[in-house]
């Protein structure tokens, strides 16, 4: 079989994310490409936790919403997935905790009653410990090897010692061996197994992680932040590396703070950051103008998630980005980068760090909920291959002052970047405040001098678009008969729904931005001019991005597909509504919202009119 799709769901509380991450990590073990996705509630015990992973033998890039084994925990996981399991799959249960009636499922599905508590109490462990149980039983039915089940489990345990690591192992292989003694006949009519590939392996890491080595390879001496749920993950893995990678973690009291610490660390010359999500980016809006007017570099890891206000703190939305291009009073630049996979975040969070320092501005990087805690199999990343360029930051060998001189430190230059001395640099001494300002910094209310200094700022746009701007990336055939617009998080998707609707007789390419902000016109333009029909993919209500190439480059989509119920699309939404404009012979709506069915929402008790 080419992949398979495994799923476990239960309270928090039940280690549902522990358990998903070990299963993750022992299919890439066997050479496997995985993407493992985590759903839970803003919930410390209760609601419904689940974790998937897709797992084959080619490159995976994205979740499906149907599974081939589902481990149901609980009675819910059970009530919420039966229709979201592929025909002839299965679901493991333990009947002594999670009563199910099997007239619930069709009689295709394979139900296989595992006794998980009794066989975790029994060879030592505890109620917790089921889920390693289920582990095992998941490995014995899907035919895959249990000693790479083992080598993972020995890895993630062997800090608390053999005893830890014997007994997980234990109760791990008391699952296997029940659904191999007990389940045979089961086993054997079930149709779904993976293989090992190899014994190559790949790292299993998320985009936050990413994000974070990007951070430390591109020269992070200090990350400010704030925790706030999707981008904490930043701050707690870095602050697990603090001597690693040579950089001081600060957790601030709020995040007004985090970025006003950022900024401050960056006028002193030491490359700093901040990280926060929608809510607390709010805040530091007023700080994002002072870097601005005081051309003091500083780097925000916006991680979206939906709002407005705290909203659904635990799911995700693209929803950010005109918040992030227009964030703060008056008009100034900002560069605003959105990766799409995990190469893609640690490339692009230092190179967020490169510009903020080249250009003297805030850099914002976006990702959002789904890119931020989902895992992913990847390569290793070549830590130190990342270059690193400060721009035109002076750190000595500056001419001596003449009295009550100050240096000119905003000098209008042809491509509008001033040189710029961080303290203590003899000769460098100058004013830098939040006011508009003479090239030595002092306060100006001269109405040629503020002209002059907009005009100065903005120059340094057409050295970004020459030098930095990257156009967007094609995937996919030239002759494509439709291409899908994307950015950000939803270029894994995209690929996906582009791989299904070539199944079936579309042939589809995505072109994927990465660089959303500021835009290339000419060229995009000429890029434009080459496409065929076109589908913009966002997770927003409103189209941002496609509003934004309307606004600075003239662009319009053919058709716009939506999503803002607080999931990402999953890609056989967008290969339907593909298929279903395409059988409508490319007319009807031009805009499409997409909201998941009743049956996939774990939340909703009933149908709410739309």
């Amino acid at each position: 079989m080419a992949e398979f799709i495994w799923k476990i769901g239960g309270e928090a509380g039940m280690g549902i994310m522990a358990s998903g991450l070990t299963m993750c990590k022992a299919f890439t073990r066997g050479g496997l490409s995985a993407v493992g996705y985590p759903e839970y509630p803003s919930l410390v015990r209760g609601g419904e936790n689940t974790f998937q992973i897709r797992a084959g033998a080619e490159e995976i890039h994205a979740p499906l919403k149907k599974n081939h084994l589902v481990v149901c925990l609980n009675k819910p996981t059970a009530d919420f997935h039966k229709d979201q399991i592929y025909e002839n799959g299965a679901i493991i249960y333990d009947s002594s905790a999670t009563k199910i009636d099997p007239g619930e499922f069709g009689a295709d599905k394979t139900l296989l009653d595992v006794p998980l508590l009794k066989l975790a109490t029994d060879n030592g462990g505890d109620v917790i410990m089921r889920n390693t149980v289920a582990l095992g039983a998941s490995i014995a039915l899907m035919g895959y090897d249990i000693s790479l089940l083992e080598h993972v489990l020995t890895e993630t345990f062997a800090k608390k010692g053999q005893q830890v690591v014997d007994e997980n192992v234990k109760i791990a292989r008391a699952g296997y061996d029940y659904v191999a003694h007990n389940c045979k006949s089961q086993s054997e009519s079930f149709k779904f197994k993976i293989k090992k590939k190899s014994d190559s392996k790949k790292m299993v890491i998320t985009g936050n992680e990413a994000i974070a080595l990007g951070a430390a390879a591109g020269g992070l001496k200090i990350l400010s932040a704030y925790p706030m749920t999707p981008s904490s993950s930043i701050m707690h893995y870095l602050a697990q590396k603090e001597l690693d990678f040579d950089v001081l973690i600060k957790q601030t009291e709020d995040e007004i703070a985090a970025v006003q610490y950022a900024v401050g660390a960056n006028y002193a010359g030491v490359r700093a950051a901040t990280a926060t999500s929608g809510g607390g980016f709010s805040l530091m809006a007023e700080t994002l103008g002072l870097s601005a007017l005081s051309e003091t570099p500083v780097t925000i890891f916006l991680a979206q998630r939906p709002g407005p206000s705290t909203c659904l703190p635990t799911w995700t939305e693209q929803a950010d980005l005109k918040f992030a291009l227009n964030a703060s009073q008056g008009e100034f630049l900002r560069v605003i980068l959105a990766p799409g996979d995990m190469h893609e975040c640690f490339q692009c969070a230092a190179k967020a760090l490169n510009l903020a320092d080249k250009y003297q501005l805030p850099a914002i990087l976006l990702s959002d909920k789904y890119l931020s805690e989902t895992f992913f199999s990847c390569d290793k990343f070549e830590m130190g291959k990342v270059k690193i360029e400060r721009g035109k930051m002076l750190t000595g060998n500056l001419k001596p002052l003449p009295p009550n001189a100050r240096y000119k430190r905003y000098l209008i230059t042809k491509d509008g970047i001033s040189p710029r001395p961080i303290p203590g640099v003899a000769g460098g001494e100058h004013v830098a405040g939040s006011y508009e300002h003479f090239e030595n910094g002092y306060s100006a209310e001269t109405f040629s001098v503020r002209a002059a200094m907009v005009d100065k700022r903005m120059r340094k746009l057409t050295s970004i678009l020459k030098e930095d701007f990257e156009m967007p990336k094609f995937y996919g055939p030239e002759d494509a008969e439709l291409t899908l617009m994307c950015w950000g998080s939803h270029k894994g998707i995209a690929l996906e729904a582009a791989k299904i609707l070539s199944s079936e007789g579309i042939k589809a390419n995505v072109l994927h931005f990465i660089f959303l902000f500021p835009l290339d016109a000419k060229n995009l333009k000429k890029l434009f001019r080459k496409l065929n029909r076109t589908v913009m993919v966002e997770n927003n209500r409103t189209a941002q991005f496609a509003g934004i190439l309307k606004e600075y480059v003239g662009f319009k989509p053919d058709f716009k597909l939506l999503k803002y119920d607080g999931r990402q699309f999953f890609p056989e939404e967008i290969a339907s509504e593909v298929k279903r404009l395409k059988d409508k012979g490319w007319k009807g709506k031009k805009e499409i919202h997409v909201i998941d069915d009743l049956s996939y929402d774990y939340l909703q008790a009933g149908k709410v009119e739309r």
